[in-house]
């Protein structure tokens, strides 16, 4: 309780300087005030302005000598001139972080069109590929052929074929009330061939269907000495434990009207989901999901001050006694970046909590303390709520878990150069170094 009043209390703190901030400058949005006159200091005022001072002239020093360098190497144009050289001939680099104690992912987009230098005679055909490792996590690489603006209409259609390797999912057990303390971790191979087609009313609003055939190959094996999933949950039914073959089609329907994806500042998202899955063969899997991701960002009177809500929202419903897989169960813990599959609850570990249905809040307001040309920087706080559960009549409040804490955000021109967060909840400390943001 002390934890949640002294963050409550931090960030009443935070958006009272930003307000009176925005007082100050409500006509003209300085990054840095200017004073006309110089502050008198007592000495005890000034050792309490050198002690707030001090951790933030740590991170200034580094960040200002690296600047001059940049600035004297231009090493930013070089680096910008390379990014668009490799867009321009159809590569484009991945690099996803794993987590502060994980190593870095690495991979590439590539536009198969551009890379044989026909994008002007085949504007409209869809030739992809892609390609990602994270080094004793996962492997994923796959293809997309179709065609957009078919007819010279909003029509598109394309089929597509993945394949991907998780080698280190993590796994606590289903339900709201599982033990940190009984965790194992799974191998999951997923081969998938599907068709999709759909129509783009606008460059904002995008309405697909889908059909998926997925083979899934599910592997135990020890973790950290504790043994497989059999030993550790042995008795308890879990299914899917030993892969399926799925069949589902599925329609979406996007709307996304953001300023940029990676570091917006104003407009909003929607995401909606039905999909009907059904074991094929011996597979007992059948189900159907229903699923909303929304996001608005909003300005609080100018670009520097952006406060996130995010509602998520998953109900996986069996049909004529079919089960749910386990691993295609809704989860939640961890940063949620792709390509991760848990979403974010920072102060959980990733894979945490396991169930059919899920709900999750996130609340989160970014302030822009400082800037250089189109270097940024911004610090962060937020508030994560969500739980898992068998379905929404059986959400209870008290299983809601919390995540509360703070962040510093580095951006350039909109691309997220460096993400560190803190949370806490209930089950310890988690930090996060990331290049991207959740959502």
């Amino acid at each position: 309780m002390k934890q949640k009043i002294f963050f409550l209390f931090v960030c009443l703190c935070f958006l009272i300087s930003a307000a009176s901030g925005y007082a100050e400058d409500k006509k003209t949005d300085y990054y840095a005030p200017l004073y006309t006159k110089p502050l008198v200091k007592t000495p005890l005022k000034d050792a309490l302005s050198r002690a707030i001072e001090f951790p933030f002239e740590i991170l200034k020093w580094p960040i200002d000598k690296s600047l001059v360098l940049t600035e004297n190497y231009r090493l930013d144009k070089k680096a910008i001139w390379m990014y668009e050289k490799s867009l321009e001939y159809g590569v484009k680099p991945r690099l996803d972080s794993l987590g502060f104690s994980g190593l870095p992912s690495y991979g590439a987009d590539f536009d198969l069109v551009r890379m044989v230098r026909q994008k002007e005679n085949f504007p409209d055909l869809i030739a992809k590929g892609w390609i990602s490792h994270g080094p004793a996590s996962y492997f994923l690489a796959g293809t997309e052929l179709g065609a957009q603006r078919i007819a010279e209409t909003g029509l598109h259609a394309s089929g597509v074929f993945q394949y991907e390797n998780r080698r280190n999912e993590t796994f606590y057990g289903i339900g709201p009330h599982t033990s940190r303390g009984d965790s194992t971790s799974f191998i999951e191979e997923k081969t998938a061939v599907g068709a999709k087609a759909g129509y783009e009313f606008s460059p904002s609003l995008d309405l697909t269907s889908q059909i998926d055939y997925d083979h899934v190959n599910i592997k135990n094996r020890a973790h950290e000495g504790k043994g497989d999933i059999t030993q550790i949950f042995a008795g308890q039914n879990i299914p899917g434990l030993h892969g399926d073959d799925l069949l589902s089609p599925s329609l979406s329907l996007d709307r996304d009207t953001r300023d940029s994806k990676e570091d917006a500042t104003k407009g909003s998202y929607q995401k909606l989901l039905f999909k009907f899955t059904k074991g094929v063969d011996s597979s007992p899997a059948r189900y159907f999901t229903y699923q909303l991701d929304a996001a608005k960002y909003f300005r609080l009177a100018s670009p520097r001050r952006v406060l996130v809500t995010r509602l998520f929202g998953e109900f996986n419903q069996p049909v004529n006694g079919g089960t749910i897989p386990f691993y295609e169960m809704a989860k939640l813990g961890g940063s949620g970046m792709f390509p991760r599959q848990s979403q974010t609850s920072r102060a959980f570990v990733y894979n945490r909590f396991f169930g059919e249905s899920a709900i999750l809040l996130n609340l989160e307001y970014r302030y822009t303390v400082w800037q250089y040309k189109e270097f940024k920087m911004k610090t962060v706080v937020f508030l994560d709520e969500g739980q898992v559960s068998k379905d929404f009549a059986t959400f209870r409040l008290r299983d809601f878990r919390e995540s509360y804490g703070t962040g510093l955000h580095v951006s350039y021109s909109q691309l997220m150069l460096l993400s560190f967060n803190v949370a806490h909840g209930n089950e310890g400390t988690q930090f996060y170094l990331e290049n991207k943001l959740a959502f």
